[in-house]
């Protein structure tokens, strides 16, 4: 994993205490994506919800 998604969960956990792979992905590590050369962390939290960061 690279220090950009570590830093990018890191701020989510910190944010949320408690955060979950989205619906479709096994771990974290599956729901980063690349949106116009920025990386983003799709997420889900206890309550449900989906949240991303960049």
């Amino acid at each position: 994993m690279s220090k950009k998604e570590k830093k990018l969960i890191k701020k989510a956990v910190k944010d949320h205490k408690r955060i979950y792979p989205c619906r479709k992905c096994r771990n974290l590590k599956q729901c980063f994506t690349e949106i116009e050369n920025e990386l983003v962390l799709w997420f889900n939290t206890e309550d449900g919800s989906t949240h991303l960061i960049k």
